[in-house]
């Protein structure tokens, strides 16, 4: 019986141990699987137009676009799934944007609309390796790996304009 205790006392303290340690919200698990391939479409864009180029944009906002239509928020749970609830459609909407953009110019306004709500499950999510940037000359945040500041809203004319506002690269 003892030992028994002694397992099940052990069991939930690394559950409390774990769910303070581990910053993800608990239950938005599935969730955040379903937006792993989004991140990797959006991030593709991101870099495409920090290059000051285009090709291959729309097709990955088509597949953002697509891949937001299969996330619902009832896959989280617990407490904070309110905060999820316009995060597909927002996703959504931004691409569909940035399919329909025909310049630099425009998808560059459009991946405003499509990074807030990326930064706003990335900052609640918190997925692994990911920067929060803020550019404060456009005013709009995007996402990024690394800590070397690649700015997607003014490409080479201001490249490394931005601050890392949160992620493991933020300054503490």
């Amino acid at each position: 019986m003892k030992r028994l205790s002694l397992i099940l006392i052990t069991g939930f303290m690394f559950l409390v141990i774990s769910s303070i340690v581990n910053p993800v919200f608990a239950g938005s698990e599935k969730f955040d699987e379903k937006m792993q391939p989004i991140l990797t479409e959006y991030l593709k864009i991101v870099d495409i137009l920090a290059s000051d180029k285009t090709d291959g944009i729309a097709d990955a906002a088509k597949k953002i676009e697509d891949l937001a239509g299969s996330i619902s928020s009832s896959l989280v749970t617990g407490e904070h799934a309110s905060h999820y609830k316009r995060i597909p459609g927002g996703i959504s909407d931004g691409a569909k944007k940035m399919a329909l953009a025909k310049d630099i110019a425009s998808l560059r306004a459009a991946l405003v609309d499509l990074s807030k709500p990326m930064v706003m499950w990335t900052s609640m999510s918190k997925p692994s390796g990911i920067n929060v940037i803020y550019c404060s000359m456009n005013p709009g945040s995007w996402l990024q790996k690394g800590k070397k500041i690649r700015n997607p809203y003014y490409g080479s004319k201001m490249l490394s304009c931005g601050e890392i506002i949160s992620g493991p690269d933020a300054k503490k």
